[in-house]
């Protein structure tokens, strides 16, 4: 039997230990990762091994050779651009003239690939996925299969509210030559995004098989020490270097250690490497060949790879350090710390926990370095989440930081574009725009800028300047310490999650490419809010508004969106009762005022909520219900939150219309809409004046028009779960569930007649939210009681 190893890898997420090392060749243990695959296809009677290679190619040809060292027989393809993991493959599909099996040269494993090969013959499928099971499967592609093994199911790099499994696709596949005929030669091709999905479309045999024994993709740099320390505590069956000095203590010949209690198992040390005395070697230690620890040095849970000098006093802790790197007398690196190679770092630096240094920088005597050392900036990883990105002012998220992320925002979009920013004019807000706006300028971006104004005036200037992409930055209405940048594409809607991730990338790599000579321009544009407005005014029928003659009570906590909503409400011809202050009895100003209607809009004037002329609040189903109906009005689709109550849907269908069931994201309720000037969600102005127009229509009040609503029972509850629980606790119940009406689009919904239960883990939070609704309120409250106890049950498993 043949195999292909994928080893074109960059690694993007290991640099900057990969900035010069293709991902299949760091080391493990002193050994390239991918000499652990090779070694493995050897122990299963595999010799004949083709070698896809794209990044740095020729430092795995000098490595491997033709791998007669290894007793096999290599044969190398190379892509001169990515084709995607599929693509790389049908390069060597004229090597393939059998059953053969596919697996990545950056992964470490012990997986049993005979019962991989027997199950995939005994089932005649065209291609058999190899899975395990992971605690946190949000990197990772989530796959569910029926009882004999076939997919029905396959969902790449899910967010968390899709993960439906903990169950996930190794990149260990065997497949038949015939596979390859579905796409063509030079394609750009993925086996998970594109080529598994056709084949369960067309029907064909594709299943995939749970194996027990080791496997860690090493995506990313806390997932290689782990795999490090692993290998230490001999949870992975493999072929280690080197012999056993002591229990624990593993070193190869050369090595040099003046006084041996000074080691702590379980530690290697490779060829060369000597330990002075006074020196500390402490457990989870890697260090390379030739490496020398002076006097008083310590070294704990640190990974060393070759021809390193830690000098005297200096100490490491869950630190990673690449080759030919000095580190200074009494220097200190913090947990998570990573320096790339040929780097000198000075006496008494402190390198704060999870700095990273790229290679060849060279940092003072005396330098506390607390953010990474790329070309000249700084990075992060994850930053998005479902506001946007967000951080704690000024220490999360800092001027530097937000002008990072919109060197990134600017590089995604191109040179040359358009993007409309503004801010709500928060103190830091304010200092935060002169950062994104000088770094989208210097990316070579052209900047409207909107100045102070709500976010919905930012997304309808996305619109009007036919921008290419939008940015805004206001305070969190939730957590007033906290600012959030908030990125729009051309139509004002949240980026989608592919362009999170692209920009998370660009800035992660340090990837902002600008222009040497020709930089982007400044326009300040004063008549947003004026434009804005004039708009809106169009889109609703103003005189019968203006024969109402409503009144208002109306409040935020922004005093800078009364600019904009105040003269609104007034040209619509009502008369306004502004109300200033944080948290006001809106109740009394609303029956003290004889009001019709009471609105609270949050700082950023996205979101709305609304009081009757009773003085009370609408629940959140009574809002979903009045969303429903006002959408009715307006033309497009009519989206429904998986979170909404069923009585939206059969008003909708009631109506003669079809409801589009959406994730409960804005993102997702304005893709669905149709609507690019003035959507209902997200825009709390315009949903007001659209509930003003109704009212107005209909001669209603609004508590008469409450009454007319269905009586909604429904119940919800937050219930905490780890990160690490959540993919467990959704697949036990995807498995209890299977066979019955289910709806995946955000966490598990489960319909049962006309009740149901929804199942959905928090995006960022450790936590996971079960909704249900019944007939009645009791009935309601038993089936929350019955799935929290579920949720629980299955979080401790």
């Amino acid at each position: 039997m043949k195999a292909v190893i994928m080893a074109g890898g960059k690694g993007t997420r290991l640099r900057p230990l990969t900035n010069r090392l293709p991902k299949p060749m760091v080391p493990l243990l002193n050994k390239p990762c991918m000499e652990y695959i090779i070694e493995l296809l050897k122990n299963h009677g595999i010799t004949e091994i083709a070698v896809t290679v794209q990044y740095l190619p020729h430092v795995i040809r000098e490595h491997f050779g033709d791998g007669e060292k290894w007793g096999v027989q290599l044969h190398y393809f190379d892509e001169l651009q990515p084709l995607g993991t599929a693509g790389s493959v049908k390069n060597a599909e004229g090597f393939l003239d059998d059953t053969f099996l596919v697996i990545s040269g950056d992964a470490l494993t012990d997986v049993d690939l005979h019962k991989a090969i027997r199950f995939h013959r005994e089932r005649e499928a065209i291609g058999t996925l190899v899975l395990t099971r992971v605690e946190v499967p949000l990197e990772y592609g989530v796959v569910m299969t029926r009882e004999d093994g076939r997919i029905i199911r396959f969902l790449e790099k899910p967010s968390w509210s899709e993960v439906f499994s903990d169950t996930v696709n190794t990149g260990i596949y065997v497949l038949e030559p015939e596979i390859l005929s579905f796409f063509k030669r030079d394609q750009v091709f993925d086996f998970s995004r594109d080529l598994f999905p056709l084949v369960m479309e067309k029907e064909f045999p594709l299943f995939g098989v749970v194996t027990e024994g080791y496997w860690s993709d090493i995506g990313n740099l806390e997932q290689y020490r782990q795999a490090q320390w692993d290998l230490l505590e001999g949870r992975v069956e493999a072929i280690l270097r080197g012999k056993e000095w002591a229990p624990g203590i593993r070193v190869e010949d050369g090595v040099y250690v003046e006084d041996p209690t000074s080691l702590s198992a379980p530690v290697f040390l490779g060829a060369g490497t000597r330990v002075d005395a006074g020196g500390r070697v402490g457990p989870y230690t890697v260090l390379g060949r030739y490496n020398r620890v002076r006097a008083n040095a310590s070294l704990e849970r640190t990974v060393l790879w070759n021809r390193n000098e830690i000098a005297e006093s200096a100490e490491l802790a869950g630190t990673t350090l690449a080759h030919d790197i000095r580190f200074g007398p009494g220097a200190r690196a913090e947990n998570c710390t990573v320096v790339g190679e040929n780097s000198w770092i000075g006496e008494r630096v402190l390198l704060s926990a999870g700095v990273k240094v790229w290679p060849d920088k060279t940092i003072g005597p005396g330098t506390v370095l607390t953010e990474s050392l790329i070309w000249e900036g700084q990075v992060s990883r994850g930053w998005f989440g479902q506001e946007g990105v967000s951080g704690v002012t000024n220490r999360d998220l800092t001027p530097e930081r937000a002008g990072s992320l919109a060197a990134a925002f600017g590089r995604v979009l191109g040179e040359g574009t358009t993007v409309v920013v503004g801010r709500d004019g928060s103190p830091f807000a304010d200092i935060l725009h002169l950062s994104v706006t000088a770094s989208l300028m210097a990316a070579g971006v052209r900047v409207v800028d909107a100045g102070v104004a709500p976010a919905p005036s930012i997304r309808h200037g996305c619109f009007s300047y036919e921008a290419k992409g939008g940015l805004y930055i206001c305070c969190s209405d939730e957590e007033r310490d906290r600012t959030v940048l908030q990125f729009f594409d051309g139509r004002g809607v949240p980026i989608p999650l592919a362009m999170e991730r692209k920009v998370e990338q660009t800035l992660y790599q340090g990837d902002y490419a600008r222009p040497s000579m020709v930089f982007g321009t400044l326009e300040r544009d004063e008549r947003v809010l004026e434009r804005y407005r004039g708009a809106l005014l169009e889109e609703v029928d103003g005189d019968r508004i203006r024969s109402r003659a409503f009144k208002v009570v109306l409040h935020t906590n922004n005093w800078h969106l009364f600019p904009l909503i105040q003269p609104l409400l007034e040209r619509l011809g009502c008369r306004v009762v502004t109300v200033l202050g944080t948290n006001p009895p809106l109740e009394r100003f609303i029956l003290d005022n004889q009001a019709d209607l009471g609105v609270h809009l949050d700082s950023s004037g996205q979101s709305v909520i609304w009081y009757s002329e009773a003085g009370r609040v609408l629940g959140r189903e009574e809002q979903t219900l009045v969303e429903t109906l006002l959408s009715l009005k307006r033309k497009g689709a009519v989206p429904i939150p998986v979170t909404a109550p069923r009585e939206a849907g059969q008003m909708v269908q009631e109506a003669g219309m079809e409801p589009v069931h959406v994730p409960a994201t804005v993102r997702a309720l304005l893709e669905a809409s149709d609507r690019e000037r003035f959507p209902l969600y997200g825009d709390g102005c315009a949903a007001t004046a659209f509930l003003l127009e109704h009212l107005a229509q209909t001669e209603s009040a609004l508590e008469p028009f409450l009454a007319g609503l269905p009586p909604v029972h429904l119940r919800s509850e937050s219930i905490f779960c780890p990160a690490e629980a959540k993919g467990r606790v959704m697949r036990r119940l995807m498995e209890e569930w299977k066979g019955g009406s289910l709806e995946l689009l955000d966490g598990i919904k489960m319909w049962e007649g006309e009740s149901w239960v929804l199942i959905r883990p928090h995006g960022e939070q450790e936590r996971v939210d079960v909704v249900v609704q019944e007939g009645s309120s009791t009935k309601a409250k038993r089936l929350l009681e019955d799935h929290k106890e579920k949720v629980l049950e299955y979080r401790e498993r």
